[in-house]
């Protein structure tokens, strides 16, 4: 215990200190406290538009999969191929003449080539075009379908003509010329380039190019399916699917693989497209719903003709050369010749006729275009 009277004025002196010292602290903690509640509260206001979102919020896909995209097998693609349309007109071909096969995000339909040169030429380019618009955001083999190929070949598979499409940029129409300059590449053999009507038809015999299910190049007068491919996507007999339709009911089924051995083996991988026999439920129940539409007049002003013909007179007097636009007039020239004595009894009729279109503009049918109520697509 202290009693000298120095240390306990000195004691009294450092108490209101510490009371001071706990205060200011207090009012530190308090600061603190709502500054806190300030940061709190500013973490919590809305982020602003272009801000990226968090990791746990950004949805994540498979691969090049769109989300929500349309998963076709070869059996899909060989069902749709006899309901397709291109410009309001029917360019199918029979299931039971086709080979489907399909990759990453590719599709190839082989098919033996029928008729003429050029019908072959153009069935080929429009069936590619509208089956490459049929597909546009579906995937096969864990892939949004990029490149669809259409070749007709010969008896001993060679290419004779094929083209590819592009889902997103496949021509709707027109002429052969305008479907084949507008599709993504095609390639024609010299047998069916020679041929009338195609080497003259406004076309190169090979443009851009063409690509099978496996992304290998395609030549014309090579097999469909090469082994040459893209760099970074070789061929894997595990990533391409086939299927083709037998010739007894025209049922799809999947063709196998010969280097495996056991059934377990067969099974496609997660990245691969489905096969005709290896379809989920739920792909089983799609259906292909065709284009849907309906022809609309077109109309023009058309001149409709009203030719008129007109007589003109001319006769000619002999014995002067006066000219006179009727017989009448003529007979008074000579009468008025032969009152001075003067013989002018003789003519040439010269006369002439014309023809003038004396006809009008009226607003006519000049034709009619398709007009697509419901596209193409799977339900």
């Amino acid at each position: 215990m202290k009693n000298n009277p120095i240390d306990k004025i000195r004691d009294l002196l450092a108490e209101p200190a510490a009371r001071r010292k706990a205060v200011i602290c207090a009012g530190v903690v308090a600061v603190l406290a709502i500054g806190g509640a300030g940061i709190a509260i500013a973490s919590n206001r809305p982020e602003p538009i272009d801000s990226s979102p968090s990791a746990v919020e950004k949805t994540e896909t498979d691969g090049d999969k769109a989300p929500g995209a349309e998963s076709v097998a070869p059996a899909d693609i060989a069902k749709i191929c006899p309901t397709l349309t291109l410009d309001g007109q029917d360019v199918g071909a029979p299931a039971d003449e086709l080979t489907v096969t399909t990759g990453q995000g590719r599709v190839l339909v082989t098919q033996r080539a029928r008729g003429d040169a050029a019908a072959i030429v153009d069935s080929t380019a429009r069936r590619s075009a509208a089956l490459a618009r049929s597909l546009n955001g579906c995937e096969t083999g864990g892939k949004t379908v990029e490149t669809v190929t259409w070749a007709a070949i010969d008896e001993g598979g060679n290419v004779e003509v094929a083209v590819t499409n592009s889902p997103a940029s496949a021509p709707t129409g027109g002429t052969t010329a305008d479907v084949v300059n507008g599709s993504g590449g095609h390639v024609i053999s010299d047998g069916v380039w020679n041929s009338d009507g195609v080497h003259d038809a406004g076309y190169e015999q090979n443009a851009g190019t063409v690509t099978d299910s496996a992304g290998g190049k395609i030549e014309a007068g090579g097999k469909a399916e090469t082994t040459e491919t893209d760099e970074g996507d070789k061929k894997d007999p595990g990533k391409t699917d086939e299927v083709k339709a037998n010739d007894s009911g025209g049922k799809a089924d999947s063709k196998k693989d010969e280097s495996k051995g056991s059934s377990g083996s067969q099974k496609s991988s997660g990245t691969s497209g489905s096969s005709a026999t290896g379809s989920s439920p739920a792909q089983s129940q799609k259906k292909w719903v065709p284009e849907q539409g309906h022809w609309e007049t077109d109309y023009g002003q058309v001149w409709v003709p009203n030719v008129v013909y007109v007589r003109h007179g001319r006769f000619i007097c002999n014995a002067c050369g006066a000219t006179f636009d009727s017989k009448n007039g003529f007979y008074a020239h000579s009468d008025a010749m032969y009152a001075q004595g003067q013989n002018h009894d003789g003519y040439t009729d010269d006369s002439y006729t014309t023809s003038e279109d004396q006809g009008h503009y009226e607003q006519q049918a000049t034709g009619r275009h398709w007009v697509v109520d419901v596209a193409g697509h799977w339900e």
